[in-house]
């Protein structure tokens, strides 16, 4: 048995351990345990230029990814880009690579984060990315491994969104998954206050985000408890 078998088998038991089948998560959550990592996020390509949340292990996990969508920049932007594993053992290390993101995530409790880019057939799907909260480097046979659950969860991801814009519903009637509903929902209150479109009052979420160094969907609560109020001048910030 290759080692992605072996991935996959070990997927298909902690999914049958959780009463489902095999899912992202249940792709992520194995490889998190065999990696020796904390937990994990998952973040897809929605359409092209767009990259949304899918699914994270716990609010650390959502953080991670949320950051990185916030400021446009860390080790899945570039994990994305380069198709190679971004491996960083120590985010207080990196905080000249990526100074929107490293400081901000460590400072929450990740010390170390592990970028793999998903990809079927030379279609790039999106990026797992496995924390810790503590510094140290994989050894070589966790990072052979984390390629292995990354090929088997975009395999995965391929069968339940096989084209870019078409992110699988949520089960149980709840929104689909991309950024929380409150982001959506504070950009729409956004876009009414200032008059602008809701693409661009969701730019201006992000970089309020970035700039105040605070997570997006704790900035929309504030938006939509009227508790923050954004000018109308405010300049929009990155995108991805």
């Amino acid at each position: 048995m290759d080692r992605q078998e072996w991935a996959w088998q070990r997927a298909a038991e902690h999914g049958a351990a959780a009463g489902g089948p095999v899912t992202l998560e249940t792709v992520c959550g194995a490889g998190a345990e065999v990696m020796g990592a904390d937990g994990y996020g998952v973040t897809l390509v929605a359409a092209p230029g767009v990259r949304e949340l899918h699914c994270a292990s716990d609010p650390l996990g959502v953080l991670v990814e949320e950051v990185q969508l916030a400021c446009g920049q860390g080790p899945c932007t570039d994990a994305y880009a380069g198709l190679v594993p971004v491996l960083i053992a120590d985010l207080e290390t990196a905080a000249g690579r990526w100074p929107g993101f490293a400081p901000v995530v460590a400072g929450r409790g990740a010390r170390a984060v592990f970028a793999f880019a998903l990809q079927v057939a030379g279609v790039r799907l999106g990026v797992v990315d496995f924390y810790r909260r503590r510094a140290g480097p994989l050894t070589e046979d966790q990072v052979a491994d984390g390629v292995a659950f990354a090929a088997v969860a975009a395999g995965v991801a391929f069968r339940s969104h096989p084209a870019p814009g078409a992110l699988p519903a949520a089960v149980g009637g709840e929104p689909p998954y991309g950024f929380p509903p409150v982001v959506h929902q504070a950009a729409g209150m956004l876009a009414a206050q200032l008059g602008l479109e809701v693409g661009e009052a969701l730019l201006r979420l992000r970089a309020h985000a970035f700039l105040q160094d605070e997570p997006l969907s704790d900035l929309a609560r504030q938006i939509l408890g009227r508790r923050l109020t954004l000018d109308s001048d405010q300049e929009p910030g990155p995108s991805l």
